[in-house]
C-alpha cells in the first residue's frame, strides 16, 4: 500500500466518525467535492504532503499521523484518543483519596485499576464532568 492509500484509509476512518460528509468537510475547511476527489473509492487525486499536514492540523492530529497505517489488530491509538486524560486524572485522585479516607492499605494495583476504570466509565456516562461519588465503588470492590 502506497502513502496515498494509507492517507486515504486514515482519512476515511476519521471521516466515518462525523455525522455526514458536509460536517467533515467543514471541519477540515474543504469542499465536499474536493474531499470526494481525495478519498472516494476511485480517487485519482493524490494526497500530497501539504494537504496531509493541513488536514492533520485541522483535525488536531500529530504531524505525520495520517502517514501511519494502523493495524486492524492494534486499536491502541483509537482507544487512547478517546480517553479524556483530565477526567482520568480526576478519577485516579478520587479513588486514591477514598482509599486513604477508608484506611485501606496494600490494595493490589489490579483492584485500584478496576476501581479507576469503573469511576471513569460511570463519570463519562453521566451528564457532567464531576467524578461520580467513588465510595460505593471502593466498598463494592474491597
Amino acid at each position: 500500500m502506497d502513502i496515498n492509500e494509507i492517507r486515504r484509509t486514515n482519512i476515511r476512518r476519521i471521516a466515518a466518525d462525523y455525522k455526514n460528509r458536509a460536517e467533515f468537510a467543514r471541519k477540515v475547511d474543504r469542499s465536499e467535492q474536493q474531499l470526494y476527489s481525495l478519498i472516494s473509492k476511485g480517487a485519482t487525486k493524490t494526497i500530497g504532503n501539504r494537504i496531509a499536514r493541513d488536514l492533520e492540523e485541522k483535525l488536531g492530529l500529530k504531524e505525520g499521523e495520517l502517514d501511519r497505517l494502523e493495524s486492524s489488530n492494534d486499536s491502541t491509538s483509537k482507544i487512547a484518543s478517546d480517553i479524556d486524560l483530565e477526567l482520568l486524572r480526576k478519577c485516579i485522585d478520587a479513588i486514591e483519596v477514598e482509599i486513604e479516607k477508608q484506611g485501606l492499605q496494600g490494595i493490589p494495583s489490579s483492584k485500584k485499576a478496576q476501581a479507576i476504570a469503573l469511576a471513569y466509565g460511570a463519570t463519562r456516562a453521566g451528564s457532567n464532568d464531576d467524578v461520580v461519588p467513588v465510595g460505593f465503588i471502593i466498598n463494592a470492590l474491597f
